[in-house]
């Protein structure tokens, strides 16, 4: 016993001084440039590196699809704020391929203008950064154009997407079989479809941006998912919720000059609460679902109703669907803050107060 115990400890201390080697030889490539040793490719340098390691990329035009399997950094050594001759554009050389397909945990992009190839096909194509089954990755600060997706994920959880531009694609961001993700402060500009989840459950969208699309969010048998402060607008349709999508939380965001602000199809048991709607049409629930929290609705810009006592709350309901009883019983005269809404969203009430 006294033996196996002593080989225990020894087999520890093994993994703790190989962790400590392995962060202490953490290297850093550089691509591009004048610097002697420097690849020419991110591929090059990616093939040579370990995980853990940092790749450096220069200023300039690249032309290749990058496959990512180790755990890296690859970061661009200027900021997207640069002139158009301080940046670093990566330009898929195969149009039909991803320009960077990631397939590994803890990676890290940032900083890249990252241009594809739409290939004009209805199926899926490519994507500017695709991640398949993989956890913990950072994708951030990066200008996506042109891709048929911007960002694609698949059966991937607990990653982050954050400041990222996407723009003139099929699909700005695609989660599929996806949880857990949190999507922030991303702006998605003219795509035919800004932010589409299927099948995804337990992911956070906040402060993003999606605009001028034809389909601005859409949740498709998708669960338990938190949608807040985002700012939606000049879509053909703002937000969609359908096949079976269930028990989402949408909460403080803003509609504004969409076609239709929110349709609901299909799915019931959403809480729609403290939002905007500024539409040419507002909402459309064909489902059963709840408008208001314990203490607050929504704001409407067609609500006709009167504020008696002046508290901020609306003397009569706003009705969304009479048939299916989607009704908001409390909606909002002026804007008013509850502080947390995700205690406001653990105590809905969808029946008169």
């Amino acid at each position: 016993m006294k033996g196996k115990s002593i080989q225990s400890i020894c087999m520890v201390l093994l993994l703790v001084l190989g962790a400590t080697a392995t962060q202490a030889g953490a290297a850093v490539f550089t691509v591009g440039g004048n610097g002697e040793g420097n690849y020419t490719s991110i591929q090059e340098a990616v093939n040579n590196a370990q995980n853990g390691d940092t790749i450096l990329v220069s200023p300039g035009v690249y032309r290749e699809n990058v496959n990512v399997n180790k755990e890296l950094s690859i970061i661009s050594s200027t900021d997207l704020s640069g002139d158009t001759l301080n940046r670093t554009y990566v330009i898929g050389a195969i149009p039909a391929n991803d320009v960077f397909s990631i397939r590994s945990n803890n990676v890290r992009i940032s900083g890249f203008h990252i241009v594809g190839g739409p290939s004009g096909m209805d199926t899926y194509q490519e994507a500017g950064l695709y991640l398949e089954g993989v956890q913990n990755c950072s994708l951030s600060n990066n200008t996506l154009v042109l891709n048929d997706v911007g960002i694609g994920l698949n059966n991937s959880q607990r990653n982050i997407f954050d400041s990222n531009v996407i723009g003139l694609g099929t699909s700005g961001i695609f989660l599929s079989r996806s949880n857990e993700n949190l999507l922030s402060n991303n702006f998605v500009v003219t795509n035919s479809k800004g932010i589409w989840m299927d099948n995804s459950t337990n992911n956070t969208l906040m402060n993003n941006t999606v605009d001028s699309n034809e389909i601005g969010l859409f949740l498709g048998t998708s669960r338990m998912n938190m949608l807040e402060y985002n700012f939606i607008s000049r879509n053909s349709n703002g937000v969609i919720l359908a096949n079976m999508a269930e028990s989402n939380v949408l909460a403080n965001n803003s509609l504004y000059m969409n076609g239709l602000g929110m349709y609901l199809n299909g799915s019931s048991g959403n809480t729609i609460y403290l939002n905007s709607f500024f539409n040419f049409l507002n909402a459309e629930d064909e489902g059963t679902n709840i408008w208001n929290s314990s203490s607050a609705g929504n704001t409407w810009s067609d609500y006709n109703g009167t504020d008696t006592d002046g508290n901020g709350i609306g003397d009569t309901p706003y009705v969304v669907n009479q048939t299916t009883g989607s009704i908001d019983y409390m909606p909002l005269v002026e804007n008013v803050s509850t502080g947390d809404t995700q205690n406001e969203s653990d105590n809905t009430s969808s029946g008169t107060p």
